[in-house]
């Protein structure tokens, strides 16, 4: 009778109909694979509906009751505080100001009928106008972060994650290239998910290329292009 040869840890994963051994390396290097495989193809960015807000959606013009305008003037003005001395906010009615000049937009992420205040600031912006960028829900007495990054324009997507639309929210690095980051719903918030560099156009030897569609790659292959 042969020695069966000695094997380390497998992994047994068990799907429907179907049963697969694989020794550990093999298994850690194909379940690696295959979830990177898959955030890449699965992801669509709906690019034509990216939005950005104006100056006339500020809070201070907004269609919303005194009292839920000071509410979610209290919540900006909650993120904007810690960085009064960086920005040259010297007193509380300026920065109530900046709170008041944020741009606001009422929508359902959840298709609840609740509206969440989605929201991009107009302090702390970079050069190429990436602002800071929130999601607010109504929580019991006051208005609760759902999201916090920035943001030039941002993407309410189609696809839904535990309830939520999933988010994706785009800068700009040039006029023709910049980053995405796609954010989805879990645990009572916003998680990031996932990290793309987009470009509309290609080098093809010494001529540039515009493209049609946006060309996404993950970051984690950044330097490798």
């Amino acid at each position: 009778m042969t020695n069966m040869p000695h094997t380390r840890t497998i992994l047994i994963i068990v799907g429907i109909g179907s049963l697969f051994i694989l020794g550990s390396s093999a298994a850690m290097a194909f379940v690696a694979g295959t979830s990177q495989l898959s955030e890449t193809k699965s992801f669509q960015w709906n690019w034509r509906h990216g939005q950005e807000l104006s100056a006339e959606q500020s809070l201070r013009k907004a269609k919303i009751t005194e009292e839920r305008r000071k509410a979610i003037a209290g919540a900006i003005s909650d993120q904007i505080r810690p960085m009064m001395a960086d920005l040259g906010i010297e007193s509380e009615t300026d920065l109530l100001k900046a709170a008041l000049d944020t741009r606001v937009e009422l929508i359902d992420l959840s298709a609840d009928g609740v509206r969440e205040v989605v929201a991009q600031g107009m302090v702390n912006s970079g050069a190429t106008g990436n602002c800071p960028f929130w999601v607010w829900r109504k929580g019991k007495g006051k208005y609760e972060p759902l999201l916090k990054g920035y943001a030039q324009t941002f993407t309410i997507q189609e696809s839904v994650t535990n309830g939520f639309y999933d988010i994706v929210l785009s800068t700009h690095g040039s006029s023709s290239s910049g980053d995405l980051k796609v954010y989805r719903y879990h645990d009572g918030a916003y998680q990031e998910a996932g990290c793309y560099d987009y470009d509309w156009d290609v080098l093809e030897g010494e001529k540039v290329r515009e493209l049609t569609e946006p060309r996404l790659t993950p970051c984690s292959e950044r330097g490798k292009r």
